[in-house]
């Protein structure tokens, strides 16, 4: 649980520098863009990801804008892919 709310204070600070005005630290993008497209990290199964409809929007919107993938909905992923 406090690993959890550790990685949630960590992109809560990471989104924050993305989500203003470009240019964004390069290091940033690079460490954002892992983070998301890396499935060994399952960044879009963390529940922070989807508290509320308007964060996950965020994510999804900052993803995107980042060159990032689309994250999987849960109801289309088999149990044996886990």
């Amino acid at each position: 649980m406090v690993q959890e709310i550790i990685q949630e204070q960590i992109t809560r600070v990471w989104l924050e520098r993305l989500i203003v005005n470009r240019p964004h630290p390069w290091g940033l993008l690079i460490a954002f863009i892992e983070l998301i497209k890396n499935s060994r990290y399952n960044f879009w199964s963390r529940t922070f990801t989807r508290c509320a409809p308007e964060i996950e929007k965020l994510f999804e919107s900052v993803s995107r804008s980042c060159g990032g993938p689309k994250p999987v909905d849960d109801s289309m992923v088999s149990d044996n892919m886990h």
